[in-house]
């Protein structure tokens, strides 16, 4: 699942064991959209709120310092 904020993006995804197919823990990737889509970040956590909590808190920091440096 895809959120978009501006010029960026995260996605959402639900691990899953290969061998069970067992839902495992939520993984979330961080995207700038422009001028090309760039992975910019990722991470891991234990369910789906709080990886949507961590990739908010990323984006916020990653755009609050690409701010500061123009």
């Amino acid at each position: 699942m895809r959120i978009h904020e501006g010029n960026f993006a995260y996605d959402l995804e639900q691990l899953r064991d290969p061998m069970t197919q067992l839902a495992l823990q939520w993984k979330y990737t961080i995207y700038r959209l422009r001028p090309l889509e760039e992975r910019i970040a990722s991470g891991e956590a234990a369910d789906r709120a709080d990886a949507e909590k961590k990739a908010k808190a990323a984006l916020a920091r990653i755009s609050g310092e690409e701010r500061h440096a123009a």
